[in-house]
């Protein structure tokens, strides 16, 4: 596993956002409802889990080229392939490595929906038989998407099992890349990486949820599901900050909101050849998979009555000199009401770099008709004016909650100098 710093430079422009109100949603109809989310929940056994993780192991040490590996990859995909899904390799080369991985595609009933996914590695390091790391996310993907097949959701569900994740993520870094540059509309993602050790009561009735401020909303709807489900789940949920330590990163990397679901005490024999499933304990590994494919279900069952077109974000302001103001107005076509969790991100990049030089922003809030945002940063990077440069601006409105899944981003670009920037607004 692997550590990226992500560094960004905190700043004062005084940033105002004028909301209006949101349509009135209707809440899942044809597609699975809660009483369905349950009947699936209960679907999630041990036999089957264990019966994934034992054939995992069984192949020995898989590191990412090795022949196990090929076995690992050609058994998820035959167990893939037999469910009510189209699945496909996607080959991958990074840094002088190559390898494969398998993704499976369950699509959502409408245009709007977005993609979900849930991920995890199959891949192991040279000494180890890999049950806890990643048997244990591989057999609950393989599980829950077994499961959730025989359903329909709004939202499309990509069951992805990602390779070179013990090299360096190098697997879903090329996979996230790709996703980017083709315009994947990725609503969120769900990693589950060690989810499989549980010895004492607590470390069986606690799993560690980590995210970052933009992906908190993948965490309320794990909370929400918990609160909903929990006697099929029977688990407290420990969320964290951020980590980049598995696949999750390599789609925030990329933009995408992501959570990584991790048990709550660290496994003694990760990375060693006793990873075995002697160590593990598979009723806490049932209790997390029935999380995860709540989670999943929740996610994907957001009704889009009222889709991301409906939304038109403006960005007003061409010259922005300190103190600066910048105005952006998210305006509904439709004009209903409804209340909302909504987190709206604002930030200025280096149009050739993509690093920030101010921001990102992020903010949360609860709408029924309006409200108004604001917030201070400092103007100046490390004390001196900005330097000349070609910078984008990007807003972006999240909305999640039981009836309503909205995801809007609008971009415009700008130029910075010494002590002013000027925009090219959005209207």
């Amino acid at each position: 596993m692997t550590t990226e710093h992500r560094i960004l430079s905190v700043c004062l422009i005084s940033a105002m956002l004028a909301i209006s109100m949101l349509p009135a949603m209707a809440m899942p109809g044809e597609s699975a409802n809660n009483s369905e989310i349950a009947d699936m929940m209960q679907q999630v056994d041990e036999s089957t889990l264990e019966k994934h993780v034992r054939t995992i192991q069984d192949f020995g040490p898989h590191p990412t080229g090795s022949e196990a590996c090929d076995n690992v990859r050609d058994y998820i995909y035959g167990e893939l392939d037999e469910m009510n899904m189209s699945v496909r390799y996607d080959d991958w080369s990074f840094r002088g490595r190559e390898g494969r991985n398998i993704e499976a595609t369950l699509p959502g009933r409408g245009s709007h929906g977005g993609i979900i996914i849930v991920c995890a590695h199959y891949d192991s390091v040279l000494v180890s038989p890999g049950a806890d790391d990643d048997g244990s996310g591989v057999s609950a993907v393989l599980t829950i998407a077994e499961i959730m097949s025989r359903h329909t959701f709004n939202s499309t569900i990509r069951f992805v099992l990602f390779s070179g994740e013990e090299q360096g993520r190098f697997g879903s870094s090329e996979y996230a890349r790709e996703a980017y540059e083709n315009g994947d509309n990725i609503i969120g993602v769900v990693a589950l990486d060690g989810i499989g050790y549980a010895v004492s009561s607590e470390d069986g009735s606690k799993i560690r949820n980590l995210v970052d401020n933009e992906s908190d909303w993948i965490a309320d709807a794990s909370d929400r599901v918990n609160e909903m489900y929990g006697e099929y789940i029977g688990l407290d949920i420990v969320r964290l900050p951020n980590e980049p330590i598995s696949d999750h990163q390599s789609f925030l990397d990329y933009g995408y909101d992501a959570s990584y679901l991790l048990e709550y005490t660290l496994d003694p024999y990760y990375h060693t050849s006793d990873d075995r499933i002697e160590h593990m304990n598979m009723t806490y590994l049932t209790k997390v998979s029935r999380l995860a494919l709540g989670t999943l279900a929740y996610m994907a069952n957001s009704n889009h009555a009222v889709s991301d077109d409906d939304l038109k974000i403006k960005i007003k302001g061409t010259v922005l000199s300190y103190p600066a103001q910048l105005t952006v107005r998210i305006e509904n076509s439709r004009y209903g009401e409804d209340t909302a969790n909504l987190s709206i991100d604002i930030g200025m990049r280096n149009m050739f770099t993509g690093e920030y030089v101010r921001g990102p922003y992020n903010t949360t809030c609860s709408w029924t008709f309006s409200e108004e945002v604001g917030e201070y940063w400092e103007f100046k990077v490390a004390s001196r004016s900005y330097s000349p440069s070609l910078l984008v601006v990007d807003v972006r409105i999240k909305g999640f909650n039981d009836d309503i899944g909205l995801n809007k981003e609008v971009k415009t670009f700008g130029i910075s100098f010494s002590d002013f920037v000027i925009l090219f607004p959005v209207l």
